[in-house]
């Protein structure tokens, strides 16, 4: 498990660790898409295809982007979970959370 979420999953209460389960399935299904790719771009650099180095680059940083991504709205959710109740907390998510 990533070091943050791990971190985030200690952090749940006992109902709510399947966010970061979630979450990390969520990174999971990511690093198989990367390992496919990689694959791919390996199966054609035998048949002779160069990969397009703006589109490798540009795929590899929108994976880091949604990895980010992941991270930091669960990391909103875990604060708004530890902060439920608080009326002077300022919500990340405006429809709240359950």
């Amino acid at each position: 498990m990533d070091k943050r979420i791990k971190e985030l999953y200690e952090t749940l209460p006992g109902d709510r660790k399947e966010l970061a389960k979630l979450t990390e399935h969520f990174i999971s299904a990511l690093k198989n898409l990367e390992e496919e790719h990689r694959r791919l771009v390996a199966s054609d650099a035998l048949a002779g295809i160069k990969p397009d180095k703006n589109e490798e680059y540009m795929f590899q940083d929108t994976i880091t982007n949604v990895r980010s991504i992941l991270i930091k709205e669960l990391e909103k959710t875990v604060q708004d979970l530890e902060h439920k109740g608080d009326k002077n907390w300022v919500k990340n998510f405006k429809d709240g959370i359950n």
